[in-house]
């Protein structure tokens, strides 16, 4: 699918739900809020789902509180923004069997191609990127809300700029966004510089359990069940929380397990040498190639063994 195509069944609807993935992220958060207003501005008639909570770190982006739990409903046009595969939506993926003309619209190399027509840029620091291109090629003017919503997403996506999916693209369209609004220091203080208490004890946890193996190249930390409970936090606050392990010096792949019920959810980063959405693709998950993530069904020792090894073994290779 190109673009255009995207753009025509746009405009040609009257109704349209906008979604994103399960645990959320600022490029989920940002792109879904913004594409919220663009398509108000349209005059119409938008829904969106998120089947999950959203952090509180996000509470401060416009439109924010529109995000709802899915629910069966019929639409023109279903646009799915950042997600890889159908999976990943939870039960927001009943949409796709509904007449709707589902758009899926991501910048993740693992994306599965899932919906009726699809649309990834890889090259994109964040899905935010593709959307703002969207936006551009709709005629809508940005305001100070789409603005703030896409600059978050692009901001978080890229690591503050950092990792090096960033172009000089990413820092135009950053620009256009401050440009238009944006306030780049504010949003940067709400999601980098601003931590509640009880994260903070669930990032004291996490950070408790920091160990390196392979001479400090492997950086590996770990949060059990009762750190939620005990930090009263739950899964929507640990986001950010393996960059710590990752900007260790010398460290090159980073790997964060989370006990779940019956599973444990992984995140791994790196920072040159390894592809850890290809060791995420050995468990079924995926994402990026310094940013990925996976699930292993059992306890978090097994886990622990096996996704070790296979970090190992690409180390080696």
């Amino acid at each position: 699918m190109i673009l255009i195509d995207a753009i025509n069944h746009i405009k040609d609807a009257k109704s349209v739900i906008v979604v994103s993935h399960i645990a959320p992220d600022g490029d989920a958060i940002g792109t879904v809020t913004g594409m919220y207003k663009v398509l108000k501005k349209m005059g119409k008639e938008v829904d969106v789902f998120i089947d999950d909570e959203i952090p509180e770190m996000y509470y401060f982006v416009p439109n924010v509180e529109k995000i709802s739990r899915p629910f069966y409903k019929e639409a023109d046009v279903v646009l799915i923004f950042d997600c890889a595969d159908e999976e990943r939506l939870g039960s927001t993926k009943e949409l796709l069997k509904t007449s709707a003309v589902t758009i899926n619209i991501d910048h993740h190399i693992s994306n599965t191609l899932y919906a009726k027509l699809n649309y990834v840029d890889t090259n994109a620091a964040a899905t935010a990127e593709i959307a703002y291109q969207i936006v551009k090629l709709l005629g809508v003017e940005f305001d100070e809300e789409i603005a703030t919503s896409f600059y978050t997403a692009i901001l978080t996506d890229s690591g503050g700029f950092m990792y090096e999916s960033t172009t000089s693209i990413t820092h135009q369209i950053a620009g256009d966004l401050i440009n238009n609004g944006a306030k780049f220091k504010e949003i940067g203080d709400k999601v980098f510089n601003t931590l509640k208490f009880n994260k903070a004890k669930l990032l004291g946890r996490a950070l408790n359990s920091l160990t390196l193996y392979k001479d400090g190249r492997v950086a590996y930390m770990e949060i059990l069940k009762k750190d939620f409970q005990e930090t009263n936090t739950n899964l929507s606050h640990i986001e950010n929380i393996i960059t710590y392990a990752r900007n260790i010096e010398g460290v090159e792949v980073a790997v964060l397990l989370v006990e779940k019920e019956g599973e444990i959810k992984i995140s791994l980063r790196s920072k040159e040498k390894i592809d850890v959405n290809k060791i995420a693709n050995i468990f079924d998950g995926g994402g990026h190639v310094r940013a990925a993530g996976c699930s292993i069904k059992g306890n978090i020792g097994e886990a622990k063994e096996k996704i070790l090894q296979t970090i190992f073994k690409e180390l080696e290779g």
